[in-house]
C-alpha cells in the first residue's frame, strides 16, 4: 500500500508523460514510430499508480490536479499547465481505470488537442472518448457505479475489427464546416423569435432553436446564447404573453437546462470579462432553471475552493428555492463537512420548515462548524418547530452548540424560552463553563424582553458575592445591560443604587441601562 506522498509522486509522474505526449504529437507527423513509443512510456507512468487495482480519479482545477481534495504536485508548473489545459476542454474530473492501455492514452491525448470550442459542438469530451469506444478513461463523471454501467452499454456494443477510433478527429473536422453558417442562423432565428406574434410560429421557430443553442455553446457565442436564453425565461414568466407561450418557453428551458448548459452558463458568470450586469442576469437565468441543474451546481459548489464564488453558487440555490431542496437534501450525507456545511447554510437561507426534519441529525454530527451552521439555519428558518428544537439544543447538547442555540432563542425574541432560561440561571454551577452559558442566557432573556424576566435579572443584579465574587460580577454586568434592553421602568431604583458599586464595571453596566430605560420611558 503506497503512503500519500508516495502516491502524490507517481500520480505526479504518470501525468508528466502525458505532456511528453502531447509534445510528441505535436513534433512528429502521424503514424511515426515515436508516437507509439511515447504513448507506451506513457502507460508505464501509470501502471505504479493502477498497480493495486484501484481507479485514479482526480479533479481539475485551472491551478492544478487534486486527489481526495488535496494538490498534487501543486508548485509544478508543467502540470498545473497541463490542467489548464484540461479545464479549458471543460474536463473537471478525469478517471483512468485499471486496465489503462497505450492505445487509449494514444487517442485521448489525440483528442485533447482538439479547440475548446469543437470539443463542446461534439457535445463535450466524454461524449468525444464514447464515439471512440474509449471505456479506461473518463470524464466529469463522478459516480464510478455509472462509469462501469456506461462501460458495459459500450464494450456490449457489436464487434468491429476495421473500427478505428482516429476516425472520429476526421468526423469531428468535418462535422465544422458549418460552425460559423450555424452562429448566423442563431442570430437570425432569435431575432425572429423575438418579433414573432403568432404563438403556433413561435413554437415552431423554438423547436428549431433548441438544437441549434446546444452547438453554439462556445466561448465567443456567450451573448448570443444569453439574448436566447434570456428571451426564453421572460416568454415564460411575462403575463402579456399567452398561456400556450408561457408554456412553450417553459418546455423549451427544460430541454436546455442540462449539465453542459450550466458548466457553460458557470463559466460565463465567473468570466473575468463578464460584467456585473451580465452577472446579474446569468444568475438570474440558473435561478430559473432551479431544480433541473441543481445537482450540477450542487456538485461544482462542492467543489469550488475560492468563497465568493461558492457564495455566488450558493445565492443562485437559494433563489431557485423550494423546487432544489431534494436535490441539497443529498449533500447532507456528503463525506466533506464543508460541503454539508454549504448544503445547510442554503436550506437555512430557503427557510422552508421542510427542512427542519433534514437539519434536526446535523446537530449531532462530527464537525464542529457543521453543527454551528445547522443552529444558524435553524434560527433563519425560526418558526415554533425550529424553536423547539433549539431549546433541546439549550439543555442537552454540547457547550458550544447549546451557548448557540440559547443566543439564537433570543435573537428570534422566543417567549416560549424564557423558563428554561431563568431554569438555567438558577444552577448552583460556578465553573466558567455555566458561567458563560448563564451570561448568554441573560443576554438572550434581554433581547425576548418579556417582563416575566425582570424579577430574576434583578435579583442577580443586586446579589454580591465574596465567594466566586469575579464570576458573579460578570453575571451582574449582564443582568444590568439585560434590564436596560428590557426597559422595565419598575428596576430605575436598583439599577442607581448598582451605580454606586464598588467595581466599576458593575457601575458603568448599571449607569448604561438607565440611559436605556430613560429612551424607553420618555
Amino acid at each position: 500500500m503506497q503512503n500519500s506522498s508516495t502516491r502524490h509522486n507517481l500520480i505526479a509522474a504518470a501525468l508528466i508523460g502525458v505532456v511528453k505526449q502531447i509534445k510528441a504529437i505535436k513534433y512528429y507527423p502521424p503514424g511515426h514510430p515515436a508516437l507509439e513509443a511515447a504513448a507506451a512510456e506513457s502507460l508505464r507512468g501509470f501502471e505504479p499508480v493502477l498497480a493495486d487495482d484501484r481507479p485514479l480519479a482526480l479533479t481539475v482545477r485551472k491551478e492544478g490536479f487534486l486527489l481526495d481534495d488535496g494538490p498534487v504536485a501543486k508548485s509544478n508548473q508543467v502540470l498545473v499547465q497541463l490542467a489548464n489545459f484540461c479545464f479549458a476542454r471543460r474536463i473537471q474530473h478525469l478517471t483512468f481505470l485499471a486496465d489503462l492501455n497505450s492505445t487509449d492514452l494514444h487517442h485521448f491525448v489525440h483528442f485533447l488537442l482538439l479547440d475548446p470550442q469543437i470539443i463542446q459542438r461534439q457535445g463535450g469530451f466524454q461524449v468525444i472518448l464514447e464515439k471512440a469506444r474509449m471505456t479506461t478513461i473518463w470524464t466529469n463523471i463522478r459516480d464510478f457505479d455509472e462509469i462501469l454501467q456506461r462501460r458495459h452499454k459500450i464494450e456490449a456494443l457489436p464487434e468491429d475489427p476495421n473500427f478505428d477510433p482516429s476516425t472520429i478527429l476526421s468526423e469531428v473536422k468535418e462535422d465544422t464546416q458549418g460552425h460559423q453558417v450555424d452562429a448566423l442562423d442563431l442570430a437570425e432565428l432569435v431575432a425572429k423569435l423575438e418579433k414573432e406574434e403568432d404563438d403556433t410560429r413561435f413554437h415552431h421557430l423554438l423547436q428549431e432553436l433548441i438544437p441549434l443553442l446546444r452547438l453554439q455553446l462556445m466561448e465567443d457565442r456567450r451573448p448570443l446564447v444569453l439574448r436566447a436564453l434570456l428571451l426564453l425565461c421572460r416568454c415564460a414568466t411575462g403575463k402579456q404573453y399567452t398561456q400556450e407561450r408561457r408554456q412553450n418557453a417553459q418546455l423549451a428551458i427544460d430541454q436546455l437546462a442540462t449539465d453542459e448548459m450550466a458548466n457553460y452558463l458557470v463559466a460565463y458568470l465567473f468570466a473575468a470579462t463578464s460584467e456585473q450586469k451580465i452577472r446579474d442576469i446569468l444568475g438570474k437565468i440558473l435561478a430559473f432553471m432551479g431544480d433541473r441543474i441543481g445537482r450540477r451546481l450542487m456538485e461544482t459548489l462542492a467543489d469550488e475552493r475560492m468563497s465568493g464564488k461558492r457564495k455566488v453558487l450558493g445565492n443562485i440555490l437559494v433563489r431557485s428555492g423550494t423546487p432544489s431542496l431534494p436535490i441539497i437534501y443529498e449533500y447532507l450525507a456528503d463525506e466533506r463537512w464543508y460541503v454539508v456545511r454549504n448544503a445547510v447554510a442554503i436550506l437555512g437561507d430557503i427557510r422552508s420548515q421542510e427542512a427542519l426534519s433534514h437539519l434536526t441529525p446535523l446537530l449531532q454530527h462530527d464537525e464542529i462548524r457543521v453543527r454551528r451552521e445547522t443552529i444558524r439555519a435553524l434560527t433563519k428558518i425560526s418558526g415554533q418547530r425550529a424553536i423547539n428544537i433549539l431549546l433541546q439544543v439549550a439543555v442537552n447538547h454540547d457547550h458550544d452548540t447549546q451557548r448557540q442555540a440559547i443566543l439564537s432563542l433570543g435573537a428570534v425574541r422566543a417567549t416560549i424560552a424564557v423558563p428554561t432560561l431563568l431554569a438555567l440561571l438558577k444552577k448552583t454551577d460556578w465553573s466558567q463553563r455555566a458561567i458563560d452559558l448563564k451570561k448568554d442566557a441573560i443576554r438572550a432573556l434581554g433581547e425576548i424582553r418579556d417582563p416575566a424576566a425582570t424579577v430574576q435579572l434583578v435579583r442577580i443584579v443586586g446579589k454580591k458575592r465574596w465567594l466566586h465574587r469575579k464570576l458573579n460580577d460578570e453575571l451582574r454586568i449582564a443582568a444590568a445591560a439585560a434590564l436596560g434592553d428590557l426597559g422595565e421602568e419598575s428596576t430605575l431604583k436598583v439599577l442607581e443604587k448598582v451605580t454606586h458599586d464598588r467595581n466599576a464595571a458593575v457601575a458603568r453596566a448599571a449607569a448604561q441601562a438607565i440611559k436605556q430605560l430613560d429612551k424607553a420611558n420618555p
